[in-house]
């Protein structure tokens, strides 16, 4: 193999040992978001903010295999295990650029789902409180649109020191309201998603072409060795 064709191996060696840490931190973000949301998995709403994490776990778990089997394919020069690593590497940037393109259209209307989410717990409280204290101390909020829709009285889970069971208005004045706690987790979340999500497919697509272009050498490499 000539001095291209050697550059090109280690470059996408070093590429896809850079995809293994995105795979894992891929994985950690998702299972974050999953363990965030699950428990308030008996409410409809949650499906849509769910899928998402979902996808994105399922994602990291693709990368971290993909780029290992990349990494084999590179430092033993296997042109078959390049060529399938090839074709999955093109297949994952279609479906990551799907995902962003979802998330960056959808946008609102995911945030709307969860808005919808955090408006049953609420409605639910007066037969079951437990969704709306584990909301609340999740997210530390208080209340729908803020505390004072509990009056004079606030629960325990709307700070982090209740006394006898319940909050003092010193305690909970601070807390933002449960529906602007949610849609600021969303805001930040889906800006990492459409943002370094871009950064990783742009990293993708380069290792794509090397992928290709180091099969392609080492497929003539083992033809010239036949003769």
């Amino acid at each position: 193999m000539d001095c291209g064709g050697v550059f090109v191996k280690y470059v996408l060696f070093v590429f896809n040992i850079l995809f293994v840490i995105c795979g894992i931190l891929l994985i950690t973000f998702g299972s974050i978001m999953v363990s965030t949301i699950k428990e308030f998995s008996s409410v409809d709403e949650t499906f849509t903010a769910n899928s998402v994490a979902i996808i994105i776990l399922v994602l990291g778990c693709i990368i971290f295999l993909v780029a290992f089997m990349g990494c084999c394919g590179a430092i033993r020069e296997n042109a078959c295990a390049l060529t399938s690593y090839s074709v999955v590497m093109l297949v994952l940037l279609i479906s990551q650029l799907a995902l962003i393109i979802y998330v960056w259209v959808d946008h609102v209307q995911i945030e709307q789902s969860l808005e919808k989410f955090v408006q049953a717990v609420w409605n639910q409280r007066k037969t079951d409180d437990l969704l709306m204290n584990t909301l609340q101390r999740t997210f530390k909020c208080c209340g729908l649109n803020g505390f004072a829709d509990y009056g004079t009285s606030y629960p325990a889970s709307c700070c982090d020191a209740p006394t006898n069971g319940s909050c003092g208005i010193t305690q909970v004045i601070g807390r933002p309201s449960c529906l602007r706690a949610v849609d600021s987790f969303w805001d930040t979340n889906a800006n990492i998603i459409k943002y370094a999500g871009l950064g990783v497919t742009a990293v993708e697509l380069v290792a794509f072409i090397f992928a290709c272009c180091l099969a392609n050498q080492t497929r003539n490499s083992q033809r010239r060795q036949n003769y």
